[in-house]
């Protein structure tokens, strides 16, 4: 579908591809990776049109539809977010407003051009039954749903939104038009992590062909059957996953080492030789034939090693065992509660990570940790010898972009030595020079480093962090996995890179409803507790990981010693079971009763339909209109069953989840 055929591109003094080729077929799922600057995002643009290369040629199948998602806002005024998704599908949306105007034409047309009117109104019809264009505004609740949005959000105007949930309507848009091929930019960026399982499950299922860019290995692992490195200005293509492409890779370049270590060898054998005889009359044709020789020898390149974030935690001063408590807290947003009676408590030495869906108080959470949020009742409490940092979504805002980055570390402290900072930032690739540079010019990637090493400035046994990875590149977040992973303090994060998760936590809190439920194990094992209370396999209210027996991934450490169950205990638990099951059956009785609305209204819809489609009814224009108009009302009546029965399947399919 696109033949990218030995292009070349030079971008701000540097070259980022020299007669680079590249095929993209028509069910390809390609993930585009090679460090910072390499040109990914170059590409991408080159192949939806905006960039030129210097030279080449990109061939694209004049009848594919190319749809882009950039890290670039554009301005919405005047749409609600429902509209703004909607106008997505300009072929649904073009027939719909022309059969809007048929119907007002019909209305008043003689019944000499009537027939004519009716009879192109029907082709329409079918054509935008065709396309999806009578369950469109359902697809679109649908995805916007998966993406985090709630009902009451779907009004609201595009300006009022802040940019990450524009960036979350602007892809929701891109999908539901569905083209041929999705060229995504960082898609999980402005998303949380069940948003993120969401988009990978519709992805996974998409017709067409997609290219991306991403740091998330999980995201690629589940979407990639090709990875396309670029690497010395070339496209390099590897079949498999990002696992896969890691291990190839790995085996590409033990094998590249090999020839240039022989091509050495020989390359030093010959040298020799030249130097020992090329004195020696008797030598010198064979002499000067082993230097023309070297001379057209074309070295074998193993390729630029890339520089790598080298960093760990200062060791912190020791806590005591109860780093720090929330004590039936309550805490509102404009007479919104968040959190009510909320009871949370940090022990040292414990990596928590924070989950759950957007909106549910995640961040919150973390802010009431830190210190940094007021709240109307209870009490934050701190434990022996504790000092904090908080390394927040909105930390690269905070840095001045007049500043050097020197300056900038200078006021994380001010009483250090320059060289011990410059030392600090070398670690965090700003060496040299690059520390005189201006804030106001450094990529996200940059601005996320110098971040961490004002943090890294002050050891701190509490660290609260949210986002961390944000703008890093994948050998950044391996780093910087590894360094919290040998940090003795107590940290508390929110990401939604679960490969990052699943490195560094050893204990859950899930916030959801108002409630922080703690799981005393990893990623895997909150997974599998989630999987078995919603199979009704765990019947506690409460998490208690030893009443079951853990799976493998479990840290034993972690966990408390099994307890005998009180009569209180098995009382909470049937509670919790009755619960549960008040709550399903009625979403199931909902589901039943609105399906089979669905089908009635649907049979009235297809009579009206067959009806609109009999020549002779134009004959009789006050029965045409009436038939029009329950025509259009057995429309928006299926249009609306469909929306909420939509609504009720999400619901049901979270609690199986």
């Amino acid at each position: 579908m696109i033949s990218i055929q030995e292009i070349s591109k030079r971008f701000g003094g540097r070259t980022l591809f020299r007669e680079a080729s590249l095929r993209i077929g028509i069910e390809d799922r390609m993930a585009l990776v090679g460090p910072n600057g390499a040109g990914k995002t170059t590409l991408i643009e080159m192949i939806a049109g905006r960039v030129s290369p210097d030279s080449g040629t990109i061939a694209i199948n004049k009848k594919a539809v190319i749809g882009y998602l950039t890290q670039e806002l554009e301005a919405h005024q005047g749409k609600t977010v429902l509209d703004e998704v909607l106008s997505g599908g300009a072929d649904v949306s073009s027939i719909e407003h022309h059969l809007r105007l048929l119907e007002e034409e019909i209305a008043t047309a003689p019944p000499e051009t009537a027939e004519e009117l009716l009879a192109h109104y029907g082709e329409l019809q079918a054509k935008y039954e065709h396309l999806g264009g009578y369950s469109r505004e359902a697809r679109a609740r649908e995805v916007l749903f998966g993406l985090g949005f709630k009902e009451k959000h779907l009004s609201r105007p595009m300006e009022d939104l802040s940019g990450g949930w524009r960036m979350r309507a602007a892809l929701a848009r891109l999908l539901l038009s569905g083209p041929d091929v999705l060229l995504l930019d960082e898609p999980t960026n402005h998303l949380d992590l069940e948003s993120v399982v969401w988009l990978e499950t519709f992805l996974s299922d998409y017709a067409g062909a997609i290219l991306l860019i991403s740091h998330d290995r999980n995201f690629m692992n589940r979407l990639a059957t090709r990875v396309v490195e670029i690497d010395r200005q070339q496209l390099i293509s590897y079949t498999g996953n990002y696992d896969r492409f890691v291990i190839a890779k790995a085996e590409a370049q033990e094998i590249l080492e090999s020839t240039a270590k022989n091509q050495q060898k020989k390359i030093d054998q010959t040298q020799a030789f030249i130097d020992r005889f090329r004195a020696q009359a008797t030598k010198a044709r064979q002499v000067q034939s082993r230097i023309k020789m070297l001379d057209k020898m074309e070295k074998v390149d193993t390729g630029l090693q890339q520089k790598r974030v080298r960093f760990s935690f200062p060791e912190p001063p020791r806590s005591g065992e109860s780093v720090i408590r929330l004590i039936e807290m309550d805490k509102s947003y404009d007479d919104n509660p968040i959190y009510r009676g909320l009871n949370v408590e940090l022990r040292r030495g414990e990596r928590v990570a924070l989950v759950g869906p957007n909106g549910a108080g995640k961040s919150t959470l973390l802010k009431l940790l830190a210190g940094v949020l007021p709240f109307e009742k209870g009490e934050r409490k701190l434990g022996h010898n504790v000092t904090q940092a908080y390394y927040a979504q909105h930390q690269l805002d905070l840095l001045s972009p007049d500043n050097t980055v020197l300056d900038e570390i200078m006021l994380a402290a001010p009483m250090e030595e320059q060289s011990f900072l410059r030392a600090i930032l070398g670690r965090f690739l700003f060496s040299g020079d690059d520390a005189k540079k201006k804030v106001a010019v450094l990529s996200g990637g940059e601005k996320s480093r110098l971040a961490l090493a004002k943090m890294l400035i002050r050891p701190a046994n509490l660290l609260l962090m949210d986002e961390p990875t944000n703008h890093l590149d994948i050998p950044s977040r391996d780093v910087l996995e590894e360094a919290l992973n040998g940090y003795s303090g107590t940290l508390c994060f929110i990401t939604h890179d679960r490969h990052f998760i699943r490195s560094v936590a050893n204990r859950i809190i899930d916030v959801r409803n108002g409630e922080a439920t703690p799981y005393a194990g990893d990623y895997d094992y909150y997974l599998y507790k989630k999987k078995a209370m919603a199979n009704g396999m765990a019947a506690a209210l409460g998490e208690r990981p030893a009443q079951d027996g853990p799976p493998p991934t479990v840290d034993p450490k972690s966990q408390p010693a099994k307890i005998r169950k009180t009569r209180e205990q098995k009382r909470a638990e049937a509670e919790a079971r009755n619960r549960l099951y008040r709550e399903k059956n009625p979403l199931k009785d909902k589901l039943s009763g609105i399906e089979s609305e669905i089908d009635e209204a649907e049979k009235v819809f297809q009579d009206l339909t067959t009806a609109l489609a009999d020549p002779e009814l134009y004959r009789d224009k006050k029965r045409f209109f009436e038939m029009m108009t329950a025509h259009t009302q057995a429309k928006r009546k299926v249009e609306e069953l469909t929306a909420e029965w939509e609504r009720l399947s999400a619901e049901a399919e979270k609690e199986k989840s």
